[in-house]
């Protein structure tokens, strides 16, 4: 028995969701009605959402997986709006538990490989709204530079300075090794990170 097709208005994000479980389970390589068969749709319905096929459908997971991140980071700018330090160690330990995921470093990977086989596609990728979580904190920074808690002469780019610091050189090594990250050692890294710029901001 068939199952039932979904309402079209919420087609969309379970059509992401099952490409990405079948891209990390297949790799690319993968036909479009094994994805539509796993977002319980039909190909008409996925190429009326993702025109662009396959490569747009990798494209457009990769920035919803990353949308991900935008909820749980509000949530805690709300709570720990007024603590500089905490807020700055949650959003380290945020963003590295995301991106340091084996799920996350297998789908950059494919990503990865997609784009070295067919660089067209990147400019589709650089075309996606990027940089929410560093103008975010740029916007943080910037109110606590105003208050005079701290002093900062560009708070964009000492947000993505904090951002770098947090990945370090640990992520490309992440993406090109087959060991997992030591998680202990990336929380040093992060209170370390937020330990430097909170003394280099004269808070």
């Amino acid at each position: 028995m068939n199952k039932p097709q979904g309402r079209p208005m919420k087609a969309r994000p379970r059509i992401l969701e099952a490409a990405r479980d079948v891209f990390l389970e297949h790799g690319v390589d993968v036909s479009l009605h094994l994805i539509a068969e796993k977002a319980r749709t039909t190909r008409p319905t996925l190429y009326s959402h993702f025109p662009g096929g396959k490569d747009q459908l990798l494209v457009e997971t990769f920035s919803f997986l990353n949308d991900r991140l935008q909820p749980p980071l509000q949530q805690l700018l709300n709570d720990k709006q007024q603590d500089l330090p905490a807020l700055l160690l949650g959003i380290a330990r945020m963003i590295q538990a995301y991106f340091f995921s084996p799920a996350n470093i297998h789908f950059q990977r494919l990503l990865i490989q997609v784009l070295v086989q067919r660089p067209e596609i990147f400019s589709n990728l650089a075309q996606r709204p990027t940089g929410r979580i560093r103008d975010t904190l740029a916007q943080v920074l910037a109110q606590f530079n105003a208050e005079g808690k701290i002093q900062l002469d560009d708070p964009n780019l000492q947000s993505t300075a904090f951002l770098g610091a947090i990945m370090g050189y640990a992520f490309p090594a992440a993406l090109i090794g087959e060991v997992p990250v030591d998680q202990v050692w990336l929380d040093k890294l992060a209170l370390s990170a937020v330990e430097t710029f909170l003394r280099a901001w004269q808070y």
